[in-house]
């Protein structure tokens, strides 16, 4: 059998433009306070792996890129203040409330550290067995809302939460640790809590991609002992049949405390997600066609 190269070619371009169709392609639910569609998967490289369980709450876990760091989380949308038609910003607008929920076991991740940093945690010591809690708040709204002549457009988020550790084994020998060691979900063992706020913006910037913006602040205790603040910018879309892949691009600005030393840190990121439904006709889009 011999393979036409020329219609292959043909056929792997016209699956990968087959989602660009002229709409309003949907923002992404992770970063908000909205969860994903009920019996939806997504299956994400870098991100957050998510199942939505019912309308308004998903289940999660890093899989891949935290394998040092078992982790599980749920996320609940509470409560929408409807808009009213009188004057006013917020007043005019939807308002969406949601809290996120994640527990992790960061002992696999200390014990590496011992290994490669032991002037950071000593290898004399025993690291105990930790969990850790970390709870958030996120509050979603459109900036620009839908109209009859055009479609809505700046979705906000604001987030905050605090993020503390228990040890669970006594025999442990380890010594608090209260350093930022960790960017991605700032990770602390023992004595102290971590508390953060941030910010998201994703807007609408053709007809094929969107923009995502955030900047997030991270403390070790309330006066500002160690901290890490962060900015990313991601251009993403979606592609391939129905719009099942999502692909996005960006780069991480970060600065903060990493083994008790001050960095600046500069990362290009690349994503990739698969959306897989659990029944035969797949909604398109994150959110319900009558959610704005």
């Amino acid at each position: 059998m011999v393979i036409d190269m020329k219609k292959l070619l043909i056929f792997a371009l016209l699956f990968f433009v087959t989602g660009f169709v002229k709409s309003q392609i949907p923002f992404q639910s992770r970063p908000t306070a909205f969860t994903i569609d009920k019996r939806e998967f997504e299956i994400s490289l870098f991100s957050p792996t998510r199942y939505g369980v019912g309308k308004k709450t998903e289940v999660f876990s890093s899989i891949f890129a935290d394998w040092k760091l078992p982790n599980a989380g749920v996320k609940h949308l509470w409560y929408k203040k409807p808009s009213k038609n009188d004057n006013g910003f917020f007043r005019e607008r939807d308002i969406f409330f949601g809290t996120v929920h994640n527990i992790d076991y960061p002992t696999m991740l200390f014990k590496s550290i011992q290994d490669h940093k032991p002037d950071y945690i000593s290898d004399t010591c025993t690291v105990p067995n930790v969990i850790t809690l970390r709870n958030e708040l996120r509050v979603s709204f459109l900036l620009k809302k839908r109209t009859s002549c055009n479609p809505s457009n700046f979705l906000f988020t604001l987030r905050a939460g605090i993020k503390n550790s228990f040890k669970i084994s006594k025999d442990a020998t380890m010594p608090p640790v209260d350093k930022m060691i960790w960017y991605r979900e700032t990770v602390v063992c023992l004595d102290t809590i971590v508390w953060f706020a941030g910010i998201d913006l994703d807007f609408h910037i053709g007809d094929y991609f969107n923009m995502l913006v955030d900047f997030d602040f991270n403390s070790v205790d309330w006066n500002v002992k160690d901290f890490s603040g962060e900015n990313k910018i991601f251009i993403y879309g979606y592609f391939g049949m129905n719009r099942r892949v999502m692909l996005q691009a960006g780069l991480k600005l970060a600065y903060g405390t990493i083994y008790g030393e001050n960095k600046f840190l500069a990362l290009p990121m690349i994503d990739f997600s698969y959306f897989w439904k659990l029944k035969k006709k797949r909604d398109r889009g994150l959110f319900p066609e009558n959610m704005f």
